[in-house]
């Protein structure tokens, strides 16, 4: 039997996790009979069909894995040699190859969903929110050019991020290949609106805090419109905490706790009705490797503002709703496309 390992280990996080269980998904239809697969995931990857031929390794289950960066650097290979398993092929799902396989002849697939070291934004290390971006941006780059380059093939979200890694890693263009993720078809007639949900309008950003997510271009438009252009009955709803010291200083400050609601961390359900209740998707993020929600608010069409990048403009494509793109440090043009929302008629509105 060919011995194929997949390395998934780190896929918890939301956007990850949906990529990864997708994965597991399609694995159980497409998996080749003469193939052993061991698929290693954390534990709340979703495994719904099971075959002779898979083993899924969920961390809590594997002894060698006591850590992220213990089993990428030994636990994987420390893994094989204990279970004498020579493979026929290596698939690392989360950006960077394991170590210790030397220069063996199997061929290596690669996931690559990382893509903060490919925009062109200076991180600072000294500062506590900036750190890790530093290390994306300044370390962990060489880890993915390593990987790339030994890499049989990579696989990508995009086809701007293919044009990414030509032109900075200037490797063979026929080796990356663009696989968009696949969403569910999402019905709007399986979801209720929130009839508590207060605001005319009502605009809505489902994003973690991370600071590449770019929340405060959103508090300063938002100051703008309430307190310059004397809006008072526009809602912004953000999924963050109500323990976010930051947002609670900023609302406090400019007097807009009427004006931004902290919905706290919403599921997959949640989210879906606040689509169906919500007048406006926002997306001011600075960066992402795909940008879901752009996907997600398409099937109850929702207008969308978001950052005027190529990338956005790709994943968005031929939306027939209402669509502005504004610069991602612009608060104003931010203000201002909300307020065009909220007194024009939308189905003229179309800055494509």
């Amino acid at each position: 039997m060919k011995n194929v390992l997949i390395n998934a280990t780190s896929l918890d996080a939301v956007g990850a996790l949906t990529i990864l269980n997708q994965y597991t998904d399609n694995l159980a239809k497409k998996s080749e009979d003469d193939k052993e697969y061991y698929v290693f995931v954390p534990d709340a990857c979703i495994i719904k069909e099971l075959k002779s031929n898979i083993h899924y390794i969920k961390n809590s289950e594997n002894l060698l894995y006591k850590g992220r960066n213990y089993w990428n650097s030994i636990g994987m290979k420390k893994w094989c040699k204990n279970n004498r398993i020579n493979p026929y092929e290596i698939f690392s799902m989360q950006n960077y190859y394991p170590f210790g396989f030397g220069n063996k002849k199997f061929f290596k697939r690669l996931y690559l969903h990382q893509s903060i070291p490919f925009f062109d934004y200076k991180w600072r290390l000294f500062k506590k929110e900036e750190r890790v971006l530093w290390f994306y941006k300044n370390i962990y780059y060489f880890l993915i050019k390593w990987s790339v380059k030994k890499s049989n093939q990579v696989i990508v979200q995009t086809e701007w991020f293919k044009k990414q890694l030509v032109k900075i890693f200037n490797i063979d263009k026929e080796k990356i290949i663009v696989e968009k993720p696949v969403l569910n078809k999402i019905d709007p007639k399986n979801y209720n609106k929130y009839t508590e949900l207060k605001g005319q309008l009502k605009l809505f950003y489902p994003a973690s805090e991370f600071i590449y997510k770019n929340h405060e271009i959103l508090y300063k438009a938002m100051d703008i419109i309430v307190n310059e252009y004397n809006f008072k009955n526009i809602v912004l709803y953000l999924t963050l905490e109500d323990s976010n010291n930051y947002v609670l200083d900023f609302i406090k400050k400019y007097n807009l706790s009427d004006n931004i609601i902290l919905t706290g961390i919403l599921d997959y359900e949640q989210v879906m009705h606040y689509y169906k209740t919500v007048d406006v998707l926002v997306f001011p993020s600075k960066i992402e490797t795909f940008g879901l929600p752009l996907i997600e608010a398409q099937y109850f069409n929702l207008p969308i503002i978001a950052s005027d990048l190529e990338l956005y403009r790709e994943v968005i494509g031929n939306y027939s709703g209402d669509v502005v793109y504004c610069k991602y440090d612009d608060a104003r043009k931010w203000a201002d496309s909300i307020i065009f929302l909220s007194v024009n008629d939308r189905s003229i509105m179309r800055h494509k």
